[in-house]
This record gives structure tokens, C-alpha cells and sequence, in this order.
């Protein structure tokens, strides 16, 4: 006698089960130190941008405090020109020859000695004296009595800063106003202040009319 058995045969599941997918689990401690990363970044950020505008900051006010002691420079080298002929002083000893003209307020912190030294982003800063300018007459003459002006005023650097150099420190300065004048005029000239941005590094000059320019050292990048 035959028993015919059937088998069953299981029938493919039109809903297949989901794949488990691996998932990411943070626990309190893993949020807790993810918290202190964002806000330590955040923090830093802060910080960083504080401290670059402290530096602008303090770069602007000795460029400010440069200047008016360059200013108070040139007055005293006006009151020396004018007991001697008109003319400004040697090179040699430039400093030392206009020491008595130089008047600060009461209670100018330092006295004179304050106006013989500035601050920059680094170092303090010194004043050298350009060779041409001693003897430059100051007070304008008629041409045939002033052949030894041949700079006009405008053009004749007086002082420039100087990084670590002595008091009555004095060199040959070029002429600015011309291409290959700037590219030497340049070459004599450090750039003190905004040093942390090289293209806008920044340096200020006295010139014989009184005027007091700013330089930056991109402006001589060809």
C-alpha cells in the first residue's frame, strides 16, 4: 500500500526582514566630552580673534605715539635751524645737537628720554638720521643762494625707524618719488608695526617739509 506523503515547502516571505544596520550610540560620557570639544573650539576661536585685534589694536597706537614723537622731534630740529642759519644739523651728533630743544609736557612719562625711543610690535624703536639732511637749509632761499637744497623738502627723509640701533645713528638715505628711488628707499626701511600681516606691515617717516608718511610694505611690491 502506497502512502502518498506530502511535503510543504515553505513559501518566500514577501516582506523580507531588515538587515540590522550598525547604529551609533553615544553614551553621557561620549556627549559630555563632544560638548567640551564644541566649546573648546568656540572658546579658541574667540580667543583668537581677541588677540588679533588687540595686535591691530596695539599696532595702530604706536604708529599714533611714533608719530607724535616724530613730530616732536622736528620741532626741535625747526628751533636748532633757526639759531643756525636756517640749517639742520650734523649728522654725527645729530641727536646730542637738538637735545636742548626738545620740550615735553610735565609729566610726560620718561621726559625727553621718551621721545627718543617708540614702541613697535616688537622691540622699541630708535630714530636714525638721513647724511643728506645735515646742513639742509629749512628756510627757502632764492635758488641761486640755495644750491645746497637740491631735494625739495617734500622728498628729503629726515628720520626713519630703526630696531636696536644707537642714539645719533645716522646713514645715506635714497630719495622716494621714483621707481628705482622707492625700490632703494625701501631697502633702508624696517616695517615695525602690523608685523603679523606681513603685506600691511607698516612703518612712519619724517620728511624736511614736517610731513609725517605712513609706508606699507606692500606698496613696494612690484
Amino acid at each position: 500500500m502506497n502512502t502518498d506523503s506530502t511535503s510543504e515547502v515553505s513559501e518566500p516571505n514577501p516582506f523580507p526582514r531588515p538587515e540590522k544596520k550598525a547604529t551609533l550610540k553615544l553614551g553621557q560620557r561620549e556627549l559630555s566630552l563632544l560638548s567640551i570639544g564644541v566649546v573648546a573650539l568656540v572658546v579658541l576661536a574667540l580667543l583668537m580673534g581677541g588677540y588679533r585685534a588687540f595686535r591691530n589694536f596695539k599696532s595702530q597706537r604706536d604708529i599714533v605715539l611714533n608719530q607724535s614723537n616724530l613730530h616732536s622731534l622736528f620741532t626741535a630740529l625747526q628751533l636748532y635751524s633757526a639759531d643756525y642759519e636756517g640749517k639742520l644739523p650734523p649728522a654725527d651728533h645729530w641727536l646730542d645737537a637738538i637735545a636742548g630743544y626738545i620740550s615735553v609736557p610735565q609729566g610726560t612719562p620718561n621726559g625727553k628720554e621718551g621721545l627718543l625711543q617708540g614702541p613697535s610690535d616688537g622691540e622699541p624703536v630708535n630714530y636714525v638720521y638721513n647724511d643728506d639732511a645735515e646742513g639742509y637749509n629749512l628756510e627757502p632761499k632764492p635758488a641761486k643762494e640755495d644750491r645746497q637744497r637740491l631735494i625739495a623738502p617734500k622728498y628729503l627723509p629726515i628720520l626713519i625707524e630703526r630696531i636696536g640701533v644707537a642714539r645719533n645713528t645716522h646713514e645715506k638715505m635714497a630719495v622716494p618719488g621714483s621707481p628705482s628711488g622707492d625700490d632703494a628707499f625701501a631697502k633702508s626701511l624696517q616695517f615695525p608695526h602690523y608685523t603679523n600681516d606681513p603685506d600691511n606691515a607698516t612703518t612712519v617717516v619724517l620728511f624736511a617739509n614736517g610731513n609725517i608718511q605712513r609706508y606699507i610694505k606692500r606698496d613696494f611690491k612690484k
